[in-house]
């Protein structure tokens, strides 16, 4: 290949990078966006949440009333929760006044013997028939944020940013 033809070629190459880092990074910044807006933010009071977490201990959404409660549904077996899991645990353990619970759309036996290996500072309740029907979440992981109220104010559907929880939890 000649000289001009190398110079040509280069030039040509040197543009496709650009174009490809300009989509690149007008994606990550659309992506960005989009993730701190969050979901949809309905008033309207959060449904029943009613079991027991997998230590024995009754949940009930209205025990909570006067306490901002933070809701994370996910599954051992989803890959994006075990990325998200890690956020929603350090948001537990550095806000123990604040109620999270996990509710695991898994099998019992199949949540525990995860727990066993990737202890959480939240409390965890596998999600039964009702719990299943009451509140139906279309993606793993899902978190919903309720007010001292019980109403739904904020849920994000996928992995949350680090610290973004601070900023949707009164």
């Amino acid at each position: 290949m000649d000289e001009k033809t190398q110079t040509v070629v280069q030039k040509g190459l040197g543009f496709t990078r650009s174009v490809v880092w300009s989509v690149f990074i007008t994606l990550a910044g659309v992506l960005l966006l989009a993730s701190l807006r969050g979901g949809p933010m309905p008033t309207a009071e959060a449904p029943a949440l009613v079991g027991f977490d997998l230590n024995g201990q009754p949940v009930d959404l209205r025990t909570f009333k006067g306490k901002p409660v933070v809701l994370y549904f996910w599954a051992t077996w989803c890959g994006a929760c075990k990325m998200a899991s890690p956020i929603v645990d350090q948001f537990a353990g550095s806000h123990p006044d604040i109620p999270v619970i996990g509710v695991a759309v898994d099998e019992e036996p199949a949540v525990r013997a995860y727990l066993k290996e990737h202890a959480r500072n939240f409390r965890v309740m596998p999600a039964s028939e009702d719990v299943q029907r009451a509140w139906p979440v279309r993606a793993l992981p899902t978190l919903v944020v309720l007010d001292k109220e019980g109403r739904i104010t904020w849920q994000r559907v996928g992995v949350p940013l680090p610290g973004e929880l601070n900023f949707h939890v009164d």
